[in-house]
């Protein structure tokens, strides 16, 4: 599932085999859950990843510097996934 895109890349709220992965969710998935829906949320991340400069990459981990700060919305990091 594509995090950041337009409606056409939610699942069908009305299908219920598209939520079956919620059964097993923590409180923190839940929220990310909710965090990735939210439309201020998604026009700050956009913001951010629009002036991200991708440092360098070593093993699994990537460097990613930018001056903005997505703190407010409770995160440190996150596996972003683009279309």
């Amino acid at each position: 599932m594509v995090m950041i895109g337009n409606d056409a890349d939610w699942p069908d709220w009305q299908d219920e085999k598209s939520y079956r992965h919620t059964r097993h969710l923590t409180q923190r998935g839940w929220g990310w859950e909710f965090l990735r829906r939210n439309p201020a949320f998604q026009r700050d991340l956009r913001h951010a990843l629009e002036h991200a400069e991708f440092a360098e990459r070593r093993f699994d981990i990537e460097v990613v510097r930018s001056s903005l700060d997505l703190t407010r919305w409770g995160l440190l990091f996150c596996k972003l996934v683009e279309a």
